[in-house]
């Protein structure tokens, strides 16, 4: 009996793992880190061209929540001058507002650059900085990772 009930005890443990164990897989080149899917493209496309090309990939494009989501951004696009995310300016008001309808957090991420009407965001280096939409440059969609 103490045999049964010791490898039960050692048995529950990697049960519990198992259930709480959650795979997270990405679609092919995709990059997977935490629990979102990021794709970044080759070509180059002005900003509505680019939103439209993460829909059609039932995406967004790139809404950076915090430091280290930033930080991957930076090392996955290293040497790209240039990367469109999902960051405008909306009118009238002239705030800069995420693709999902989130405010920027200016402490976390401030926009170097004016707030024009037509104005887009992109990350270049360590910063957020403010472009003219119609520029063409590489961009950055992101989904959900799907769990397994």
């Amino acid at each position: 009996r103490d045999t049964l009930v010791g490898i039960l005890s050692l048995k529950a443990p990697r049960m519990i793992l198992l259930k709480t164990f959650k795979c997270k897989l990405c679609p092919r080149d995709w990059l997977l880190h935490r629990r979102k899917c990021y794709w970044v493209s080759k070509e180059v496309k002005y900003w509505k061209k680019s939103f439209e090309d993460c829909t059609m990939k039932t995406s967004q494009m790139l809404v950076i929540q915090d430091q280290d989501e930033m930080d991957f951004i930076r090392n996955v696009t290293k040497g790209v001058n240039h990367i469109w995310i999902g960051l405008n300016v909306t009118s009238p008001e002239r705030n800069w507002m995420w693709v999902d309808g989130s405010l920027v957090n200016q402490t976390l991420f401030p926009v170097t650059g004016l707030a024009e009407q037509n104005s887009c965001g992109v990350m270049k280096g360590e910063q957020i900085r403010s472009e003219i939409c119609g520029g063409e440059f590489k961009w950055v969609c992101q989904k959900e990772a799907f769990q397994i």
